[in-house]
């Protein structure tokens, strides 16, 4: 079981926090990161700050480029639309056994990846965790919430293996036989909160409390578009959603916002263009998340 070689591309919030706890329980893994980030692990170690927990500090095998050894997985932790850079980081390090896991924010990252890697396994993921970079070499985790899961409709030795691996670093993870599904889950919540956050440009809180009405209309039109691609989001699944929203400090920001409005590039083509146009290809309609995703995009 020790013996998978890991590689983790991307050092931030997701990426560094798996990193970290692989290297913490002496797993074979390589951090794949640049910048002043990769300079400060370099250097100090990658210390995280867990949530309410003893902090740690590791010393991972971290590099630039990956260099030209066979990975048996890969997490694919950055952004979507880093993925083609990501991609060519890593293009010589995999073979037809490599499991490559994205898990970023997004339900067809798994059909990119696969453009990029056609002879590989490309599995679907989805993680929960709330966790960002404080500082460079510095993770903060920021709750007790870890939940990853992961799987592919081509069987594979090394995904169970990858699971009870995860699990014994203290890492709460399941192998699904219905990702799909779970990443359709995810997405219904992060899709509606990163839509209205980023086009109100006020937290979660106050979407919750002053546009719930147009938070239920942006959530029944992701569902139509989930449905009509025979994934069975539900009217339950909906409530869920709302009711996790209840759960969420008042002045929490979504990533997208975050990005917004520090004129970054941002997920506004994976979280909301991404409805709009598939909404179009399958000829529904989803009148809300057109007019705020035309409006967004002239900002």
């Amino acid at each position: 079981m020790s013996n998978l070689k890991i590689a983790v591309i991307g050092a931030g919030g997701v990426g560094g926090y798996l990193g970290a706890k692989l290297t913490q329980h002496d797993y074979d893994v390589t951090i794949i990161t640049r910048g002043k980030h990769y300079d400060a692990i370099l250097e100090n170690g990658l210390k995280v700050l867990e949530y309410k927990k003893e902090s740690f500090t590791t010393h991972p095998y971290v590099v630039q480029n990956a260099h030209d050894q066979i990975y048996d997985v890969v997490f694919v932790t950055t952004k979507s639309y880093d993925f083609e850079s990501a991609s060519q980081t890593i293009q010589n390090c995999v073979d037809e056994n490599t499991l490559i896991i994205p898990l970023s924010n997004g339900v067809e990252h798994s059909n990119t990846l696969k453009q990029y890697f056609p002879n590989s396994i490309v599995c679907d993921g989805t993680i929960y965790i709330i966790s960002n970079i404080k500082e460079y070499g510095v993770i903060e985790k920021k709750s007790f919430t870890f939940y990853l899961l992961f799987g592919s409709q081509e069987e594979n030795i090394n995904l169970k293996v990858l699971e009870q691996l995860l699990n014994n670093c203290g890492l709460r993870t399941k192998y699904s036989h219905d990702i799909k599904y779970d990443c359709w889950k995810k997405f219904l919540f992060l899709s509606a909160m990163a839509t209205l956050t980023t086009y109100f440009k006020k937290p979660m809180g106050y979407i919750l409390k002053e546009q719930l009405e147009l938070m239920i209309d942006v959530l029944l039109e992701i569902k139509k578009v989930a449905n009509k691609k025979d994934i069975d989001i539900t009217s339950s699944d909906i409530e869920k959603a709302v009711n996790q929203a209840t759960h969420v400090p008042y002045d929490s920001k979504t990533s997208m916002q975050l990005d917004f409005e520090k004129g970054k590039n941002n997920e506004l083509e994976s979280h909301t263009g991404y409805i709009v146009k598939e909404a179009l290809k399958l000829d529904i309609q989803v009148p809300t998340m057109e007019k705020i995703y035309n409006e967004l995009k002239q900002r």
